[in-house]
């Protein structure tokens, strides 16, 4: 059983309208701080592992804590015993969808929730509920909100149970609060006498007869939560409530197990050899047995029976596996306690590990796991957080998922954009949170939309396979992106836009250098699609002698090819083109995009008058040819001994570049 789809509802930065995201094998949760990323996480674990501890009033968007929380899941891929379990409560595509409500009651009978205050003020995980389709009768999903479940008849009955001309309560022989039975009782003839009014294959079941505590929370997965490091080896002990504790507790007692009827075997023998030898004292008498007649001579009257001191088997874990601990030797041998935040972070990853090559492989319980984790480059240097980051993909190659939350371009890829939700806080007097996604689907649509190519997912999924680093995957977590074709744009205008008081870094601008035409178009779609507003800066590659047709052949088809590579990304921006084989745009500065004719180097280097000089003492330094350090170190030259002749044409760039927005989707 897995996640699919998450809906959530009047929780914390998440309004009435609510966010909604799909939900892959592994999913990366990015966004700047403060937008709602850490509060999916804290929803699952409300939604899993429930405690009233857990919710207070700034749990409620804006604190209106009168309006319910919603937590809906769709689990998907149900085993042949989960379909079994939840048979009645499936939809039609054999999948379960469960929504969690949280409201808010009072503490005391006769405190009005409106006036009470803060102090006063409890919350209740309501009930857990399938889907029941409204009927053209009866909205039946909204009267199935309204009804209470049995343990919490005296906090709903306060309420008004009215819908439409439809009220509950009358029911009931009086207006006093019902005892559970006679709720029960009601309720099923409820049931029983609208059942006509609604389509058969529309029920799934009702959810307060299969119960959150006992059927339903025993078969549905275990969530882990791994929240940001405060001090880790807290949820390290085992006697904690954490989930680690738990996984601690799974490692520890799975070695117990393995041994335990052999040490139940001999273990009694032992005890029995023991006390032989340790029970009588210097004169031969036993200690055991004089405690025994003192026991009997002590109970002062006759009751019938003898008192007797016996000694019982000492279980496995009490001697060989008492509460276990986790010790980190860096020189120094002691408790995980005692070190650092960096090694603790690590024990937990090492645990992880673990988990997932060791003890499930060969005891696999038969729910899975999804495990949720803050920040998981926390403390991390750059080796450490490629192989953690690799280590969550394999753990959720298979039965188990894993959700996270990251500010970190380690954590993400351009590849599996497809498993990135890109969350942004909108609004300014009441601000709520939206979450972008993109699909490889989408993708394969619009490819066959744009450019009639029928491609499938894995050659969609190579096409960005090549193009990966970590600058690249930079740009999820940028308010706006550059993208340019190469080195020489990247180590040069840097340098220019510095010199005009425009910093990159300061307005959280990443300039990504895609490698080439055809990669430029492929990361504009996707950095599109995430609604990051994208500025495009290409050379146009006219050959700059001859006309094109009058080339040689290779050369020839080049230029085609160019061209052709020139069209697509101006149709991506939605721009004419001509159906001409050669097609060569003018050097143009616009609002989203600006082109070269030729390159960048001859439009802005190898028109100074001194450029022959500046590119010798170029080669002369860096004793090479590389158009990048020369473009870097001609640009470094200008800006500090002739900033008059840095091109107008920056100032335009900067200019468009500022007032960039994203504008609509091109899929």
């Amino acid at each position: 059983m897995k996640i699919s789809n998450i809906r959530i509802k009047n929780f914390k930065t998440f309004d009435e309208t609510g966010i909604e995201l799909s939900m892959s094998n592994l999913t990366a949760m990015v966004g700047e701080n403060s937008v709602g990323k850490s509060n999916v996480l804290e929803a699952l674990d409300l939604f899993f592992n429930f405690s009233k501890s857990k919710v207070s009033i700034k749990s409620f968007h804006h604190n209106d804590y009168l309006k319910k929380i919603e937590i809906e899941l769709t689990l998907i891929e149900l085993s042949e015993i989960e379909k079994k379990v939840f048979k009645s409560h499936l939809n039609d595509s054999q999948n379960l969808i469960i929504t969690q409500y949280i409201i808010s009651v009072t503490k005391e009978e006769d405190i009005e929730l409106e006036k009470a205050a803060e102090d006063e003020i409890d919350f209740v995980e309501s009930k857990h509920g399938t889907k029941i389709q409204a009927t053209s009768d009866y909205e039946w999903a909204s009267l199935n909100d309204k009804l209470p479940g049995k343990t919490n008849i005296k906090n709903w009955w306060k309420q008004e149970l009215k819908l439409g001309d439809f009220n509950f309560k009358s029911y009931f022989d009086s207006d006093d609060v019902p005892s559970q039975e006679e709720y029960q009782e009601k309720l099923e003839k409820l049931w029983e006498e609208k059942t006509e009014l609604i389509p058969t294959e529309s029920i799934t079941g009702d959810e307060k007869v299969l119960g959150w505590k006992s059927k339903l929370k025993a078969n549905l997965p275990i969530f882990f939560y791994i929240p940001a490091i405060k001090n880790v080896a807290d949820d390290l002990k085992v006697t904690s409530t954490s989930p680690l504790g738990e996984m601690i507790k799974w490692l520890s007692t799975s070695v117990s197990r393995e041994i335990k009827d052999e040490f139940k075997e001999k273990s009694a023998v032992l005890v029995d050899e023991l006390l032989t030898k340790i029970d009588k004292d210097d004169d031969g008498i036993s200690k055991i047995q004089s405690l025994n007649n003192a026991l009997n001579k002590n109970i002062g009257l006759n009751i019938g029976c003898e008192l007797e001191l016996r000694f019982g088997t000492p279980e496995i874990q009490d001697i060989i596996f008492p509460e276990p601990k986790i010790f980190a030797n860096d020189g120094y041998d002691s408790e995980l306690t005692q070190k650092g935040h960096g090694i603790q972070r690590l024990a937990i990853f090492s645990l992880l590990r673990t988990y997932n090559t060791f003890l499930f492989k060969k005891d696999r319980p038969i729910r899975n796991i999804i495990i949720g984790i803050e920040e998981p480059e926390i403390y991390l240097h750059p080796p450490v957080k490629r192989s953690t980051y690799r280590l969550l993909r394999e753990i959720s190659k298979d039965q188990d998922q894993v959700i996270y939350t990251t500010h970190d371009n380690f954590f993400v890829s351009v590849e599996h954009y497809d498993e990135i939700k890109l969350f942004r806080k909108e609004g300014k007097e009441k601000p709520k949170t939206s979450v972008y996604e993109f699909s490889v689907s989408q993708l394969k649509d619009f490819y066959s939309k744009h450019f009639q190519l029928e491609i499938d997912e894995k050659s969609i999924k190579d096409r960005y396979c090549h193009i990966l680093d970590e600058n690249k995957n930079e740009g999820f977590f940028a308010k706006k992106i550059i993208l340019i074709e190469g080195q020489t744009e990247k180590y040069a205008l840097p340098n220019y836009f510095f010199a005009k008081g425009f910093d990159l870094d300061n307005n959280c601008i990443s300039l990504i250098s895609a490698g080439s035409v055809d990669c430029l178009s492929y990361l504009y779609v996707i950095f599109n699609e995430f609604h990051i507003p994208c500025y495009i800066i290409f050379d146009g590659d006219k050959p700059k002698n001859d006309k094109p047709e009058d080339l040689p052949e290779k050369k020839r088809n080049d230029a085609i090819n160019k061209s052709k590579r020139n069209k697509e990304l101006y149709s991506i921006l939605g721009l004419e083109s001509t159906d001409n084989d050669y097609f060569f745009p003018d050097t143009f500065v616009g609002n989203q995009h600006a082109v070269w004719i030729h390159d960048f180097e001859y439009e802005f280097h190898k028109t100074l008058d001194n450029y022959e000089e500046l590119k010798s003492s170029a080669r002369a330094l860096y004793k090479n040819d590389s158009k990048p350090l020369t473009a870097r170190y001609i640009s470094e030259r200008i800006v500090n001994e002739s900033p008059e002749k840095i091109n107008n044409k920056i100032d335009t760039l900067i200019q468009n570049i500022k007032k960039l927005e994203w504008t609509h989707s091109i899929l």
